[in-house]
């Protein structure tokens, strides 16, 4: 930095903060997107615990079978558009009183953003959530 004639200061390394700012930006909107993904795959990690709960729920009840627990299950999470082989029910069809009832959510989500996606995979991320509860012999409402 100098002083000109009328005491002002000119900043002889003036590109250099702009340098600075070019290389620190991609990492830092990486690190932005990111963030946004993450939250969203939490979100939807959330979303397929509360399913996989409200669709065991529905499976404690020995008046429902396994469709009224896949309804429940994608009722629960409809943004998911889950299918048949993406909601496993175990024991089915017959479960017991006293016995033990468990419902498995699998999703492959894909980030939003391009570059998140190619750092994890272009095959997404698997998540799962699964509920376990024990069979009751009440009736259905």
């Amino acid at each position: 930095m100098h002083a000109d004639s009328r005491g002002r200061f000119k900043f002889i390394l003036s590109g250099q903060s702009l340098l600075e700012f070019a290389l620190v930006l991609p990492v830092l909107v990486l690190v932005v997107f990111g963030m946004f993904d993450l939250g969203s795959a939490v979100i939807t990690q959330n979303m397929m615990a509360n399913a996989a709960r409200e669709g065991a729920r529905t499976g404690i009840i020995l008046a429902n079978t396994d469709a009224n627990i896949r309804a429940q299950v994608r009722a629960t999470a409809p943004t998911l558009t889950l299918t048949d082989a993406q909601i496993g029910i175990a024991p089915s069809p017959v479960r017991t009183f006293n016995s033990p009832i468990s419902v498995t959510v699998t999703f492959t989500y894909t980030p939003m953003t391009p570059i998140v996606g190619q750092i994890v995979g272009n095959g997404g991320l698997q998540l799962s959530a699964n509920s376990v509860m024990v069979v009751e012999g009440v009736n259905a409402y």
